[in-house]
């Protein structure tokens, strides 16, 4: 995939399967970034139906993740009729033909945001930053979250 964004960064140095060209419908360099095919993608989505078809954040690239992925568990705010996703105004359509797995799981995205749902929790986001940045207090911040969520902890 062609990238402008990192061209002229120190980016390449890390990342040496990244190749600049010049472009060849310009007179600049572009960056290639070779395909990605990861086995298992965790993608949650507005809206899904029980075969997997699902509505997803058109601002995200989980629509292309779907398909590069060799399996896909999706999670879903909410679990609808087919005929609901197909009149869809908003996200992007992704077909089950992706899709390994579905859940209902509301606030599945959470301390992130989604969509219209809900907004990032900005002081949750923070503490895992905070923890991040040592190994032994992440590890001991996933586990508080890991019960948080499993003991109904609101996190929206």
């Amino acid at each position: 995939m062609p990238v402008r964004g990192v061209v002229g960064s120190d980016y390449t140095k890390i990342r040496t399967d990244f190749k600049t060209i010049k472009n060849p419908y310009g007179d600049d360099e572009i960056l290639l970034v070779p395909a990605i095919s990861p086995d298992v993608s965790l993608i949650h989505a507005f809206r899904a139906d029980r075969y997997g078809n699902c509505v997803l954040n058109s601002a995200l690239d989980d629509a292309l993740l779907a398909r590069a992925s060799n399996k896909v568990i999706v999670s879903a705010e909410e679990i609808v009729e087919t005929s609901e996703l197909k009149t869809s105004q908003r996200g992007n359509f992704v077909s089950r033909v992706h899709v390994s797995a579905v859940v209902c799981l509301p606030g599945g995205a959470a301390p992130t945001s989604c969509g219209t749902y809900y907004r990032e929790k900005a002081d949750v986001l923070l503490e895992y930053l905070d923890a991040a940045k040592h190994p032994e207090r992440l590890t001991d911040y996933l586990q508080e979250f890991s019960l948080r969520c499993r003991n109904g902890g609101e996190l929206l």
